[in-house]
């Protein structure tokens, strides 16, 4: 109940401050400003999440290497992306892309308690990626995020070393095979160093391709570089996680805005941000859509001929 109940608290927060900062414009200036975006750019943030969500499909191939199932690559790549694109956009993150792997993985035999497996194990690479790309934004560009909020803190380097050392610390989990971990009423094992490299390379990249998408969509960006950026982007992730709505619609906008409407003007962070959700979540959504449809069409031709 208290997840729920602070996710629309601080959607209420985040829809404030996104009035606040946009009081004194018009939709005609976020116009203006998209309409102002060099054309190379776009085509910059397409070529981003287009392999944002090629290292996204990547996890299921890691996910099936673990778990010892062999499917065709095509049929592991569509799912992980359908199930992907569903999970950023809809509530329920992990329920929805579970739904829509299943109906994927079902044609290939794969059991309803593998897909159950794949998912955790690919929210826990999700977890890996998140952490090692805020220790590496938070530790090696740590005037970043307190520069552009003007806190009286100078430095996330704390933060970024803690995150650091709790992924050395799971490294070294996998480098010695456990002990093994029990929360509540699941046991986890560590998967070799080997796959733990590989999960966190592939989550890297993801998060890595997500944040690019949206600084090239931002004029001025390179005032502050990609990896002062990269700081904003994973507290703005982090804030939309904490909220539990679909992509962190609203809170991590609100917290991008409040970040860098020094740096760049209101209008252009407001197209940019706007451009961003069309490109990296809507059109892959879209596509999903088309290929499950597509997907579940030859399921019922292949019945009917049965």
């Amino acid at each position: 109940m208290l997840g729920p109940v602070l996710g629309l608290l601080l959607l209420g927060a985040a829809l404030w401050i996104l009035r606040q900062e946009f009081g004194h414009h018009s939709l005609g200036e976020v116009a203006a400003a998209l309409r102002a975006l060099p054309l190379p750019r776009f085509g910059l943030c397409l070529l981003a999440t287009f392999l944002g969500y090629a290292a996204l499909s990547a996890q299921d191939l890691l996910a099936l290497g673990a778990l010892r199932v062999r499917l065709p690559l095509g049929t592991a790549l569509v799912a992980g992306f359908a199930g992907f694109a569903f999970a950023n956009n809809l509530p329920f993150a992990v329920v929805a892309g579970g739904a829509v792997r299943a109906r994927f993985y079902s044609g290939a035999r794969l059991s309803a308690g593998d897909t159950t497996k794949l998912v955790l194990f690919n929210t826990a690479t999700y977890a890996l990626g998140l952490l090692a790309a805020a220790g590496l934004a938070f530790t090696f560009e740590p005037r970043a995020v307190p520069g552009l909020l003007r806190l009286p803190i100078h430095s996330t380097r704390p933060l970024g070393l803690v995150a650091l050392t709790l992924l050395a610390l799971l490294l070294l989990w996998s480098a010695r095979g456990g002990p093994e971990l029990r929360i509540a009423k699941h046991r986890f094992r560590p998967t070799s160093l080997r796959m733990s490299l590989a999960r966190l390379g592939v989550s890297l990249l993801d998060w890595g391709f997500s944040g690019l998408a949206l600084f090239v969509l931002l004029p001025g960006s390179d005032a502050f570089g990609f990896p002062g950026f990269l700081g904003v982007f994973m507290l703005g992730q982090l804030a939309g996680l904490v909220a539990q709505l679909p992509g962190g619609i609203g809170v991590f906008e609100a917290v991008v805005v409040t970040m860098v409407h020094r740096s760049i003007p209101v209008p252009a962070v407001f197209g940019a941000l706007f451009l961003y959700r069309v490109i990296y979540f809507l059109l892959p959504l879209m596509i999903a859509a088309v290929l499950l449809a597509g997907h579940e069409l030859r399921r019922l031709r292949a019945r009917s001929r049965r």
